[in-house]
């Protein structure tokens, strides 16, 4: 079947997912982050179902313009999302679980290579907890009701 999806690993390694693989193949590459040369993962669905080689470069381009990105360690990652928005942009966000404390200043720095994050509690996730999110973006395209969004700045 062809797939729908392309998963990236930090080694550069890609692999192709269809609509009904196992998502133990989603969740079990998040177990392995350790921070450091196993850091991030990349979800990105494609513009339609087809072999990667068969999309044309704008399709190639468009669907890996959008995406979930997990990052850091199995113990404390980071999920970010890129979405294209109603005007046609693209932006980039920092995921977090729905929460009802008012937000405070604590932060938990989390390691991705060389870079080193600080988020929010509710923006620090545990690889099972990361591993809900991504089957879900697999399944919907998008992060759960009520997941917060906190954009970035580049």
């Amino acid at each position: 079947m062809k797939p729908t999806h392309i998963y990236e690993f930090s080694d550069g390694t890609t692999m192709t997912l269809g609509p009904d693989d196992d998502t133990s193949l989603l969740t079990h590459p998040l177990t392995v982050l350790d921070g450091d040369d196993e850091n991030h993962i990349i979800l990105s669905r494609l513009v339609r179902q087809e072999w990667p080689d068969d999309l044309s470069t704008d399709e190639r381009e468009t669907s890996l313009s959008s995406f979930l990105q997990a990052g850091g360690s199995a113990a404390a990652m980071t999920l970010e999302v890129r979405r294209r928005e109603p005007d046609g942009s693209y932006r980039q966000y920092i995921v977090g679980r729905p929460t009802d404390r008012p937000a405070d200043e604590s932060t938990t720095s989390i390691q991705v290579g060389e870079h080193s994050y600080a988020v929010a509690p509710n923006e620090c996730f545990t690889a099972d907890q990361a591993g809900e999110i991504v089957i879900f973006y697999y399944r919907n395209d998008g992060v759960p009701e009520g997941s917060t969004l906190r954009e970035l700045q580049r």
